[in-house]
């Protein structure tokens, strides 16, 4: 780094010396013919924001718009103002707040690049640009930001390295006679007349001053740019001559032109991560093959032969180790064989069972495990591209996600869910359904065949792995039949041709409202009063409402035929002579048990696991008391386009039980907190969500509440600042417990009968200064005779803590907020 320096400050002191120069060599000149320019390279040009990075440079590419404006806006000193005021930020966090607010107005049309982890060596590993208007507005600013950045990023503190001791010892003649004296040597011509107490002495020579330790980053100005990053570089690195500029191509063109007017706009190059994790592994894949070439090549030495291996060492006889070949009889044995089988398999077993077979659940089983494997399995598909960006309308933050798929993974809108594959955009018509009070609703578009042969290509490439890492010969025939097949022959039809052309695209979800409390539990048949356990169910059932699935179906006589059959092929033989039906107003609504309970509402199939929230999507649905209806939904609604792929909507009471202030955070509420929240608008918009496509690709659009965030991040801030004051607190319990234990010790002890002053207990070593005068409070002991009180009172009420506490010879320990005053016996006690 050093050599790079200097070579830097060379070649800028001859470049200065030839511009200085020419225009003397021209006046001396005048006359002489002018010469041949000589070739060389055309000097770099001066980068401008779009111009300054290459596409194969960073995989992460962040821009922010309008830094000034944004800095003053309520966008941003809203969310600012509990981060500040209720928690504990860092002091860098404070001062750069500080810093950016004073320079809003310089900085109101800029904007900021920030790119990160580059894809090439010898790039910084964080790349930051602010762009200014002009030039000299750059240059006005550079000494600004550059005066500032020490503050932020000090120098790191040169560690001195320790003097080198070297031992002195007599020098021989030869060495004394030919060698002249040097500099900082003393010349010693005779042994013979060297000190006695010189020899053998250590002597210290001073290491050479070490130069001061550079910043950790790097700043320079370029046109109208500010540059920062954490090493130095060139503008050909950043951009090679024979590379495509960032700003050509058409994946981060497309996404930065969709988000061109929102303030945060985010880029990811997912294919660039994608291939460096390829080229990864294929650089280990080749080293491993090396390796094992190498060890073929040169196959380490046998240390001993088998001759003089001995007696004992010698291996078992092979007859006695290796199993019987496939196809002999295994040995006898008195104990009976079990062997566990796969889907598919036969289970052959010795033994006899006594006990009834469960019918279903050896065949549900693998049936169910292949059905989840095959949703959730599977390579995800990863995009090309992801581009977001968050913007602020209104009472409202807007995040936006821009998924850029190549030409394989067109239809997928989520990656990590291989399976999801949606169908074609429509309008939700299951809000016209479900009930008014609707605490979730969840609408997705699905494209079942694909979906299903992504769920059977998923299965088969399982198993065909799962046969070529197994020990097992593969045998040759015909493929495996679908996992699906047995299941099929049951109900007698193909699910591909025969079932899902009877559904339609469109599955909602809802869960209904929260029951505020449960009803007292009835009194039983017997007289007997309810117990503990039967309120605790009820209130457990109250509290997990059951939710309800709604499928779209084109033909409900065909379906309604089907169900009976698949409940029976799921396993559940004779379920149907259980069924109970019950009609409302020519709705039939069919019931078994508590398990399952489905009905036909408009054109969909609605299933629940509880028949009383079947009920009331019904009742609601002839009562015309639907979500359509409701106006929150409605109103929060109308910025979603007609025809979604999927819809989200959290109504108002779920959002306000996730904001409310003894949730927010876990944090309990303090003055500070309870005075904020009071400037908070306490009444909560929904939170809405939208999957579209715009034509460019999935387009996932969430708007949140402002006062939702607010409340989430002073419920977070509040935790984090009451995190030391907490941890005191539990110190100054802990050691008011320790008092009195010590003070029950010294009693039965040395004591005879009577209780320590704290001088004595310090003397005994019952308990240490450490737990009595740090953590942020202080203890005092009260003795008189039989009798003591010990108190913990905080050093710096509502920095150090705020609760003090109090404890007796009883042992009961007991605390209060006293505004930094002591506690009392008066005060409740602490479980």
């Amino acid at each position: 780094m050093q050599k790079h320096k200097n070579s830097q400050r060379l070649i800028g002191l001859v470049v200065a010396f030839f511009i200085l120069a020419s225009p003397l060599t021209a006046q001396q000149r005048r006359n002489a013919p002018p010469k041949k320019p000589v070739s060389a390279e055309p000097a770099e040009p001066v980068p401008t924001f779009d111009t300054l990075l290459a596409a194969d440079s960073y995989k992460v590419y962040c821009e922010i718009r309008g830094v000034g404006g944004l800095i003053h806006s309520s966008a941003v000193s809203d969310l600012l103002e509990p981060v500040m005021k209720l928690g504990r930020p860092p002091e860098e966090f404070k001062t750069v707040v500080k810093w950016l607010n004073a320079h809003a107005d310089v900085l109101a049309g800029s904007r900021i690049l920030v790119a990160g982890w580059p894809s090439r060596p010898k790039l910084p590993t964080v790349l930051v640009a602010i762009e200014f208007s002009s030039p000299e507005e750059a240059k006005k600013f550079y000494p600004e930001l550059s005066g500032f950045l020490p503050t932020l990023l000090p120098a790191p503190t040169p560690t001195p390295s320790p003097a080198t001791q070297t031992p002195v010892t007599a020098p021989s003649p030869t060495s004394t006679a030919s060698a002249g004296p040097t500099d900082g040597q003393v010349k010693i011509a005779d042994p013979k007349i060297v000190p006695p107490t010189i020899v053998g002495q250590v002597r210290t020579v001073p290491e050479k001053e070490t130069a001061p330790t550079p910043p950790p980053y790097q700043i320079r100005q370029a046109g109208t740019l500010i540059l920062i990053s954490d090493i130095a570089f060139t503008f050909r690195n950043l951009r090679p001559r024979a590379g495509k500029l960032l700003e050509e191509d058409q994946n981060f063109v497309m996404a930065r032109n969709r988000f061109a007017s929102e303030s945060l706009f985010l880029y990811v190059d997912v294919k660039s991560i994608e291939k460096a994790e390829k080229d990864q592994q294929k650089k280990w894949e080749e080293e491993e093959q090396k390796r094992i070439e190498s060890e073929a090549a040169n196959p380490p030495r046998a240390e001993e032969s088998p001759e003089n291996v001995a007696p004992e060492m010698t291996a078992a006889p092979v007859d006695e180790q290796l199993p019987p070949p496939p196809g002999a009889e295994p040995p006898s044995s008195s104990e009976p064989s079990v062997v566990v089988a796969t889907a598919g398999t036969q289970v052959s077993t010795d033994a006899t069972l006594s006990a009834r077979p469960v019918r279903g659940i050896d065949e549900v089983n693998p049936f169910m495990l292949s059905l989840y494997g095959g949703l959730f399995g599977g390579e995800s598909k990863w995009p090309e591209a992801v581009a977001a960006a968050v913007t602020f309308e209104g009472d409202v933050y807007v995040v936006r996600t821009l998924i850029v798929n190549g030409a394989e993974t067109k239809a997928s809108a989520i990656p990590f869910v291989p399976q999801f594959v949606s169908g074609p955009a429509l309008v939700p018509e299951s809000p016209n359904i479900f009930p008014a009070d609707t605490d979730l609703f969840v609408s997705v578009s699905l494209d079942y065949p694909q979906i299903y042969d992504g769920m059977l290509k998923t299965i088969a490439n399982a198993e065909e792995r799962s046969r070529k890492y197994s020990s097992q010969p593969v045998k040759d025939g015909p493929p495996p039949e679908s996992p699906f097949a047995s299941y099929e022959k049951k109900l007698g039809l193909k699910i591909k041709d025969d079932l899902l052309p009877l559904l339609g695209n469109e599955m909602a979800l809802a869960l209904p409202k929260k029951e505020p409390s449960p009803s007292p539990p009835p009194t039983k048949p017997d007289g007997e009063k309810p117990t503990s356990a039967d309120t605790e169910q009820r209130t457990a059932q109250a509290a997990e409402p059951n939710p309800v699935v709604a499928i779209s179906v084109k033909d409900r006589e065909a379906v309604g035929r089907l169900i009976p059959k698949v409940i029976e092929s799921l396993g559940f033989k004779g379920a149907n002579l259980l069924a109970q039906t019950e009609k409302r107003e020519g709705t039939e609504i069919t019931s078994y048990g508590n398990v399952f309970s489905y009905a036909f509402v408009g054109d969909f199939l609605v299933v629940s696991p509880d028949a009383a929230a079947t009920r009331h999507v019904v009742d609601s649905y002839l009562n015309h008391q639907t979500l359509s209806s409701d106006s929150h939904f409605r109103n929060f609604t109308r910025w979603q386009p007609r025809q979604v792929l999927g819809q989200v909507y959290v109504a108002p009471g779920l959002v306000e039980q996730y904001a409310s202030p003894g949730f927010v955070g876990g944090a309990s509420v303090n003055d500070k907190m309870s005075e904020f929240l009071s400037r908070v608008n306490p009444v909560i918009d929904p939170l809405t969500y939208a999957l579209t496509n715009d034509g460019l690709g999935p387009l996932h659009e969430l708007h949140v509440p402002k006062n939702l965030l607010l409340l989430l991040i002073a419920g977070a801030s509040s935790e984090a600042g009451q995190a030391p004051l907490q941890a005191n607190e539990a110190v100054a319990r802990s050691a008011l417990q320790s008092v009195a234990a010590a003070e029950a010790s010294f009693q039965a002890d040395k004591g005879n009968g009577r209780y320590a002053t704290i001088d004595e207990l310090l003397a005994e070593g019952l308990v240490t200064k450490e737990w009595v005068q740090k953590n942020g409070y202080t203890i005092e002991l009260t003795v008189s005779a039989n009798k003591f009180e010990a108190i913990a009172i905080p050093l710096e009420y509502g920095k150090t803590g705020r609760l003090s506490y109090f404890i007796d010879e009883s042992g009961v320990l007991r605390a209060g907020d006293h505004g930094g005053g002591a506690a009392t016996i008066a005060d409740q006690p602490v479980e």
